[in-house]
């Protein structure tokens, strides 16, 4: 099959120089197909040093710049994130890391680390969010600002690009959930899971997310205090099962006493309690199966839509009520160690008006 003839008005371009965008030149390596930046030059020049990088290629000599490049080995974008550290990390940690690399890769893993600019990676990023993956485009950028920080630290970069670039802002779209949606949905719970009740309220008391949930051991219960340990930050908390939500009438011991309750011998609070294909009687939730079935809940008591509240507003909802009814440490609670990040769960998003609290004289 036939070469794919030359653009015409590139048909003057020695072997190897490409022209990616308009004005924009590279040349790629036979040797090894790594692709090297030129830049923003004019044609002749791009055409001058691309001749050069041919020549020590072809005999191993070295004249100017790109040349020299060429000759010694550069190291690549692409290069360095092969130097990011993967050890203690988790698997999802790593999985998720994996795919913002992937598409890092794509999009600059070709350009040499010194050569690296902002608008190299601010394109990047641009590229994402005009696919409206605003989320993926924050974790992009979180992601190469650190792949960069290790270049600056090898000696690979003298600066950081990825620092100046534009934050990328995040509208959240699901909104909070009220205490009358909850019960709605804790009323349309036993016609799809005869677990599903339990993990609600036991969500709701504790403030536990749903992976904490859906592994809580009947062992954590040391006498008065359940003592567990988030699987998100492997932060420790002990909650006293006095720990009573006024808002439902029920306090953490009640809801784990519940929960004890099934007649399924199980090692876990929240386990199945007939077998259901691969599951069997007393084995623990999946999270999938934990969020699908809580959502078929929502959709029965009719609460629908794209910003429909998630199994995690549970954690928000809990928060905001403790707040209401005072004297709970609903920082420690939810196990949160800085005060932004407790701020963020306490905020309704606008769903509840601020109170005004007039304390009597």
């Amino acid at each position: 099959m036939a070469a794919r003839p030359r653009i015409r008005k590139r048909a003057h371009f020695p072997p190897n120089l490409h022209e990616p965008r308009p004005g924009y030149y590279v040349w790629r390596d036979p040797r090894d197909g790594k692709t090297h930046v030129i830049g923003r030059v004019p044609t002749a020049q791009a055409i001058h040093e691309a001749l050069e990088a041919n020549l020590v290629a072809e005999r191993g000599m070295a004249t100017r710049s790109l040349a020299d490049r060429v000759q010694q080995g550069v190291e690549t974008v692409a290069d360095l994130i092969k130097k990011m550290p993967t050890e203690g990390l988790k698997h999802t940690t790593l999985v998720a890391r994996a795919g913002y690399d992937r598409l890092i890769i794509k999009a600059i893993g070709h350009i040499e680390c010194a050569a690296l600019t902002t608008k190299d990676v601010a394109d990047m990023l641009e590229a994402v969010k005009a696919e409206g993956k605003m989320r993926w485009a924050q974790a992009i950028r979180s992601r190469i600002t650190a792949i960069c920080s290790k270049g600056v630290a090898l000696g690979w970069m003298q600066t950081n690009p990825a620092t100046v670039t534009e934050r990328v802002k995040v509208k959240v779209k699901r909104r909070r959930m009220t205490l009358d949606e909850f019960n709605a949905i804790l009323a349309k719970a036993p016609h799809v899971a005869p677990w599903l009740q339990n993990a609600m309220l036991l969500a709701l008391v504790s403030g536990q997310d749903r992976s904490t949930v859906a592994r809580w051991e009947r062992s954590f219960v040391k006498g008065d205090v359940a003592v567990l340990q988030r699987s998100k930050t492997e932060v420790r908390i002990a909650i006293p099962l006095r720990l009573r939500m006024d808002a439902i009438g029920m306090s953490l011991g009640d809801v784990v006493t519940r929960c004890k309750t099934t007649g399924v011998v199980s090692k876990y609070l929240i386990h199945h309690v007939r077998s259901n294909g691969a599951a069997k009687r007393g084995d623990p939730i999946s999270l999938g199966g934990m969020s699908m079935a809580f959502a078929e809940a929502r959709d029965l008591a009719g609460i629908t839509g794209n910003d429909a509240p998630t199994f995690h507003e549970i954690r928000s909802l809990c928060k905001r009520l403790y707040m209401e009814q005072g004297h709970v440490d609903t920082k420690a609670l939810l196990g949160h160690m800085t005060d932004a990040m407790s701020d963020l769960y306490a905020n309704s998003r606008g769903l509840e008006a601020i109170k005004v609290r007039v304390d009597a004289a």
